[in-house]
C-alpha cells in the first residue's frame, strides 16, 4: 500500500514544464526611455510564428511604422510577455498601436519591452491612453525617421536550421553507405 501511495504522489508531481510569473515594478516614464535603445511605433502581428527566449518573453513580428530611436527594420522581431498577448491582441484589434521602448536582453535574441508593460506603451488615434501621456506624447511628437526597408535579420535562424538539416542528411547518407557496404561484403 505504501508503494502504490509513493507511486501516486511522485505522479502527481508537476513535470517538465515551466512556469514563470513576474511583478513589473512601474518604472518613471524618464527611466524607461533612458533604458530603451529602440523605440518605435507600430503594431505586433499575433498570427506570426512565436519565437521562444529563455525568460518570459516571446517573439513576434511587430510591424514597425515608425522609428524614434535607433534603426529598425519594417519588421522585427519584439518580445511581449506571454501573459500580456491576450490584452495587447485585443487592444489591436480596437484600433490601437504600441509605442515599443525596446531594449537587449542576455535572455533573449531579440529587442524586449523595457520592464515588461512600461515599454508596451499604448496609443490610439494618434495619442497615448495608457498613462503618462504628456511625457510619451512627446516622443510621439518628435522627428520621425521611416524603418529601412530591408527585413530585420534576413534568414536569422534560417541557417542554423540548414545547417542541422544537412548534418542529418548527410549522416544519414553516411549511415547507407555504411549499411550498404557491410551487405554486400556479407554477400561474398
Amino acid at each position: 500500500m505504501k508503494k502504490v501511495f509513493l507511486i501516486l504522489m511522485l505522479l502527481m508531481l508537476p513535470g517538465g514544464s515551466q512556469t514563470l510569473a513576474v511583478k513589473w515594478v512601474d518604472l518613471k516614464p524618464e527611466e524607461v526611455e533612458s533604458r530603451s535603445q529602440v523605440i518605435v511605433l507600430g503594431t505586433y502581428n499575433f498570427k506570426s510564428k512565436q519565437k521562444s527566449s529563455r525568460g518570459i518573453f516571446y517573439g513576434r513580428q511587430f510591424q514597425v511604422e515608425k522609428v524614434y530611436k535607433g534603426e529598425a527594420a519594417e519588421t522585427i522581431t519584439a518580445g511581449i510577455d506571454g501573459n500580456d498577448t491576450g490584452w495587447a491582441e485585443e487592444f489591436q484589434q480596437e484600433g490601437g498601436k504600441f509605442l515599443l521602448f525596446l531594449e537587449k536582453t542576455k535572455e533573449a535574441h531579440f529587442l524586449v519591452p523595457v520592464a515588461g508593460p512600461n515599454g508596451m506603451v499604448q496609443g490610439k488615434d494618434g495619442r497615448i491612453v495608457s498613462g503618462h501621456e504628456d511625457y510619451y506624447g512627446k516622443i510621439m511628437n518628435e522627428e520621425v525617421r521611416k524603418p529601412s526597408p530591408a527585413k530585420e535579420n534576413e534568414g536569422e535562424g534560417h541557417l542554423i536550421e540548414v545547417l542541422l538539416f544537412s548534418l542529418t542528411g548527410l549522416i544519414t547518407f553516411l549511415l547507407i553507405i555504411r549499411f550498404l557496404a557491410r551487405e554486400k561484403a556479407k554477400s561474398y
